[in-house]
This record gives C-alpha cells, structure tokens and sequence, in this order.
C-alpha cells in the first residue's frame, strides 16, 4: 500500500488486465459512500473522467466472459452449490450431475492446488447441455478475484484457466459515533453494510463486544473491491476504538508479502494486530450479533420481569432492533428452526463437544433453513425480534451442555499470537502508514443517546 495510504482515499487499479495507474484521485472522504451505485461509474471510470489529455488511463478492456451468461440460452441448464465438506466430484454430484459426471468434471481441476484444497465456502456454477446432459462449461470462484473456468474447447473438451479479471480497489475513511444500534451508526457513515461484521472481526479478542457501550468511538480505514466493473467486498486495513471510558485501541490488518524473507510454512496467520503485533484469538464460537450489547446476563436466580417470580436466565439477552441479522455462533448441524413457545421463533444448531446453542424470539428466519443441514460459522441464521413472551425486541442466546444450561459467555477459550521478528519491520512499516491515514479522519462526538447513562443490564427486552 506504501505511501498510498498517507494521501488518503486512493485507487489503485490492479490485475492481469488491468492498466497501470497513472493518478490518483484527491477526494478525501470521511463517512461518505464512495461507492458507484448501480449503472453509475464504477471507480475508475471516475477517475477515468477526471482525468483530460494525453495521460488519462487506457480504457477498460471488455469484460471477461463468465458461464452466469448461459441463464439466456434456453438449451443450457445451469446448476449451482458450493463445495461444502464434500470433494469436488462429491460436490458436483450433489449439485445434479450423474457419478459418472462428477468424477470426469472434477479430473479437469487436478493439479489445481487452490480447487483441490478449496474451502467450504466456494462457490461454482454448472452449465449442462439440456439435451445431450453433457456438461459444457463450469466455473469455480474461490473469491470474487480467485476465478477458474472449464470450458469445452473444439473437441468438447474441458480445458480450465484461471480467469484475468479487471480488479480495481479504493480505499475509503469513516468516523462512527456507537448509539444503541451500530449497524445504524454504520449506514450513518455510509459505509456499506458489509462493514459491519469486518469491524467485528477486527475487534474481535481485543476488545471484549459485550463492554461496548453507546458513546464509544471509531475511526475506520478499509478497501473497497471492484471485480470487472461491479462492487465485490470490503475489507477493513486498519481502525481505532475509543471507548466511553478508558484508553484509545488501534488495530491493524497485517499478512505477510508473498515475496519477503522467511518461511512461507511459517507465516503468521493473516488477521487484526495491535500495535505491539499481538493477535489475540478465541475458541470456535463467536457472538450471534456482532457490536450488540448484552442487556441481561445468566442468572440462575433471576427475578423474571415478566411473571415476577424468580426463575433462571439461562442464556445472555443481547439488545437489537428488530430485523438485526443474527448469525451461527459456531459451525454445527441445525436441530431445528421453529415455534419454541415461550422462546417464540427459535433456531438450535448442534456443535461437537456435546454442545447445543439456540437463537430465540427471532422475527423470522433465514431462508432455506432445514433440520440436519450443515451450518457454518458466521451463517446468517435469522432476524432479531420479540416474538414468544418477550417485552421487547432482542436475541436470547443460549448454550447446553448435554442437556444442562451454561454461561454463553464462558465459553470461549482465548489465546495470543505474537508476529515473529522477521515480520515486525514490515508490520511496523505499514502500521506508520496507517496511523497517518487514521490520523487523517475526524473523530466525531460522543453519543448523546439516553442509553448512554444506562451502564445496567436493561430490563426491557426480556423473555
């Protein structure tokens, strides 16, 4: 990123087929959307037109051709899934096609070590001959930039590529003031949606989520991606968190340059440091609503507001405006989504260790949700909502053990990876980098929301 990052918001445009970049843009944005909305330019068509004479960039080439184009020919059937735990064949046959098929299909990719070695998450897409149900070409997307392509040649043969797509990446800056929702102060700065749960991750082990309150502060720095035209993902480099009270926290997105010194077995795991190259980590489970504050923790022994008569929390109540996304806390197996009676719209998903979580008093769930489906970590499960006997919207969270209640919040298991010395020249390099750019934006104002003075565990909004 080099000196780019201290000039602020820049593009940069990169790729197989993509032109060198000859300028940089001079907007600096500061919790404003920077982003083409639909049929507008994407970023460096503006760039493109700000620029006269001689020295503007060479006009994007066409665009690459992609087997989604086949949903126009009424011959071709298109097939889609994603490789999940299956091999790639596996997979394959699970999305349509015969045995026979898969194995034949899936043999193209051979030798192709990031196919082969996929994650679950990867995507593809099928296209099948409707008549001769001979398959004629297959599209693998390990990331919106990570694109391969089989497809038949002459002799209706598959021959695969790696697809040259047209990247392009701008950085962008916000300042976020935290309320009592912070996916309301997100749109606020303008930032895309997605920003939401990149924040969460970066955060995530350096700072514990349920302690942040309205009135806490940040200032983000994060990359936008463009692939051929159209927006791709976001992605937070570096951010610092102020909270109501106490000290300021920056953190920062380091991965090691394929090209630098040392083993590449032995590379630090990409992800969020401090300043000091601390990155802390947690087990396998993760909060179900990302920045959300915990309004009613476990309590055996809780008065209930509803009944008044003492009856145990067994679960942690996080507040959320209704139609909040609620994720998977851990991979798992889905038991069940459906009426929980007094826990209204409920979803519980089986772990390993013996471990069970349930999602309850949701508005509605997820589409395509079905018991005894694999779910990830992450996976979007439901919507916040107040639907059982519950005062008012907000997630009860809980976990069992067998078939005995325990503390969600003592669950996860917290360790530190500290970078090794070969990387601390250049984590400090890019830190200097990105200090200057965080430096750069305007820190808002606390909150002055009435919750602000509320430091206890809220008694609207429980089950």
């Amino acid at each position: 990123m080099g000196a780019l990052v201290v000039l602020g918001l820049i593009l940069i445009v990169r790729g197989p087929r993509g032109p060198a970049p000859s300028t940089t843009s001079d907007a600096q944005v500061t919790g404003a959307d920077v982003s083409s909305p639909s049929g507008s330019a994407s970023p460096v068509e503006e760039a493109a037109d700000a620029e006269a004479g001689p020295h503007a960039p060479a006009p994007r080439p066409p665009p690459v051709w992609r087997v989604s184009a086949y949903k126009l020919d009424a011959s071709i059937e298109l097939l889609e899934g994603t490789l999940g735990k299956r091999t790639l064949g596996g997979a394959f046959q699970h999305a349509g096609l015969s045995r026979l098929e898969a194995r034949r299909v899936a043999r193209v990719f051979e030798g192709i070590r990031r196919v082969e070695h996929g994650a679950s998450k990867d995507a593809f897409v099928i296209a099948r001959d409707r008549s001769k149900g001979a398959v004629v070409a297959v599209e693998y997307v390990a990331s919106p930039t990570d694109v391969w392509q089989a497809k038949a040649d002459d002799g209706s043969s598959l021959v695969v590529k790696k697809l040259e797509l047209f990247v392009e990446s701008k950085l962008v800056s916000a300042a976020l003031a935290v309320s009592a929702d912070l996916s309301k102060a997100v749109a606020a700065s303008k930032l895309r949606e997605e920003a939401l749960e990149n924040i969460d991750d970066a955060l995530d082990g350096h700072v514990d989520l349920a302690t942040i309150k309205p009135g806490a502060r940040l200032r983000v720095v994060g990359n936008e991606e463009w692939v051929e035209g159209a927006f791709a993902r976001f992605h937070v480099e570096a951010l610092e968190y102020v909270p109501r009270e106490g000290e300021a926290m920056r953190i920062y997105f380091y991965e090691r340059d394929a090209s630098s010194a040392g083993n590449p077995r032995r590379a630090p795991r990409a992800g969020f440091y401090d300043g000091k190259g601390r990155q802390p980590y947690r087990g396998t489970f993760r909060s179900p609503l990302p920045f959300a504050r915990v309004t009613s923790r476990f309590n055996p022994k809780r008065m209930h507001p509803v009944l008044h008569v003492v009856m145990p929390h067994n679960g942690v109540d996080f507040g959320a405006a209704s139609g909040t996304p609620v994720f998977a806390s851990a991979a798992g197996t889905l038991q069940s989504a459906g009426d929980g009676g007094p826990c209204g719209n409920m979803v519980k998903i089986e772990h390993a260790g013996g471990l069970t979580t349930a999602y309850c008093h949701l508005s509605r769930f997820a589409p395509g949700l079905r018991s005894g489906q694999h779910v990830e970590a992450r996976q979007l499960v439901g919507y916040v909502g107040q639907t059982g006997r519950a005062t008012g919207p907000h997630l009860h969270f809980a976990v069992l053990r067998g078939q005995t209640f325990i503390d969600p919040l003592g669950i996860k298991m917290d360790g530190v990876r500290t970078l090794p010395p070969v990387d601390r020249e250049p984590f400090a390099k890019k830190k200097t980098e990105l200090d200057a750019a965080l430096d750069a934006i305007s820190m808002p104002a606390p909150s002055t929301s009435p919750a602000d003075d509320d430091d206890k565990d809220e008694p609207a909004g429980e089950e």
